[in-house]
């Protein structure tokens, strides 16, 4: 209890840090008034382009697609130089009370010969009668995994994680290379005017060419080393190299959200019970219970940006057996947001609990900037403990800079902290839920 108390104080150290300089701009900023949504990225080059024609068109169109999009050059050592972009989409599909429809693409090449590729969606069609949810992703990837469940002690410091990857080296993780293809899509209709749906969909994950990079089977070799991969792999009769699950879905869920990509009211629920089938060889038979809670309570009348976030996800493992690298981990969620400031995978388990907390203000009078505090925690089980045994803390702020005030688009980075020492800066477009 001490070791955990000593690193949430220098999480809040750290943080502190960062909720001086938002201090700074907000006391800069003086008193918010009730101007809300008045300007955004395009209106500043409009007025760097002394354009003398602005824009007063305040109303979403029908049928019109809103994109906004976001270039990515960088480096981080465990991707080389890296290079590709994020496009991200809203768009009504009918009359008022259809929801505005949101979606997500990201693409990403690297140096280390990486391939990430990454299509998420979330459609209301007319009426909101329909509505169809999509996850697609081609990667050819390394990453670092830890095992199960929440295991700090024997972390070491790692100074930055850029959008999830490593921006330094290593030397509890275990590292690995892998390619995936997923393919999850899920149709859901509404039971009159009543917000309730019930869907079905598949759940495809196929993760082959497996390389263990610190496996080391041979007794006598000075490297003998068994990974946690390899042991779980063979303990439940995985092939270490190739396997995948094949789930049937069936979900019940209910959206009462203002808008999706950015919401400053309303709430959403998703309860799931995926069945995932034996075909051929490199597949098992299991259930998974997956849910899924987002409430936003609006603090202001006169600026709704003052908002409440909260979120909660789960998976809980029925019965059967999953693949390693299928089961549920840390930044591995749809729009992998989970776990600011971890490493993606940084916790795995048999079943996983991650809840998160969010407070978004405005900065500026006119909109253009914002700015987030959170904090979240993660419970993972493996075969010693129970789901809620131990528990991983992440704390963090963030800056909003808003690219399309109508599609509610805004460019985030995020600052998070994590009690193994670990940090993070995370760049995306659309808030983290």
């Amino acid at each position: 209890m001490q070791q955990l108390s000593t690193r949430i104080k220098c999480v809040v150290s750290k943080l502190g840090k960062f909720c001086l300089i938002l201090a700074i701009l907000l006391m800069g900023e003086k008193t918010i008034n009730a101007q809300v949504e008045t300007k955004d990225f395009r209106d500043v080059v409009d007025q760097w382009k002394k354009n003398p024609v602005p824009r007063i068109d305040n109303t979403l169109i029908v049928g019109k697609t809103y994109y906004s999009i976001l270039p990515v050059v960088g480096y981080a050592p465990a991707n080389g130089f890296l290079v590709g972009g994020a496009i991200s989409f809203s768009r009504l599909y009918g009359k008022p009370p259809t929801n505005l429809s949101s979606g997500m693409l990201n693409f990403q090449l690297t140096s280390k010969k990486q391939l990430i590729v990454n299509a998420r969606s979330k459609i209301y069609l007319e009426a909101n009668n329909w509505f169809l949810q999509g996850d697609w992703r081609l990667l050819v990837f390394t990453q670092p995994t830890y095992g199960l469940g929440i295991q700090n002690s024997g972390a070491t410091e790692t100074l930055l994680y850029v959008n999830n990857l490593a921006e330094t080296e290593e030397t509890v993780g275990e590292p690995m290379k892998f390619n995936l293809i997923r393919f999850y899509e899920e149709v859901s209709h509404q039971f009159g005017a009543s917000r309730i749906y019930a869907g079905v969909g598949v759940a495809v994950d196929q993760h082959f060419k497996i390389v263990d990079e610190r496996l080391d089977t041979t007794i006598s070799s000075v490297d003998y080393f068994i990974t946690n991969h390899y042991s779980y792999s063979v303990s439940n009769n995985f092939n270490p190299i190739q396997y995948g699950t094949n789930g049937i879905k069936f979900t019940i869920l209910t959206d009462t959200r203002d808008q999706i990509s950015n919401s400053y009211k309303g709430y959403y629920a998703s309860v799931s019970l995926v069945c995932n089938v034996k075909i051929g060889n490199n597949s098992q038979q299991s259930n998974q219970l997956l849910y899924d809670g987002r409430y936003y309570f609006g603090l202001s009348k006169q600026n709704p940006r003052h908002v409440l976030a909260f979120w909660s996800w789960g998976s809980i493992l029925l019965d059967g057996n999953i693949p390693y690298l299928a089961l549920p981990s840390i930044g591995w969620d749809t729009y992998n947001r989970s776990g600011r400031g971890y490493i993606q995978g940084r916790y795995r388990g048999l079943s996983m609990v991650y809840n998160e907390a969010e407070y978004r203000f405005p900065i500026s009078k006119s909109g253009l900037f914002g700015g987030v505090l959170f904090a979240n925690t993660t419970n993972a089980s493996n075969y010693t403990d129970k789901i809620f045994d131990k528990t991983a803390l992440g704390l963090g702020a963030g800056i909003r800079m808003q690219v399309d005030k109508l599609a509610r688009t805004n460019l985030t980075v995020d600052f998070g902290y994590g009690t193994d020492h670990s940090s993070g800066i995370y760049f995306n477009l659309q808030e983290t839920f």
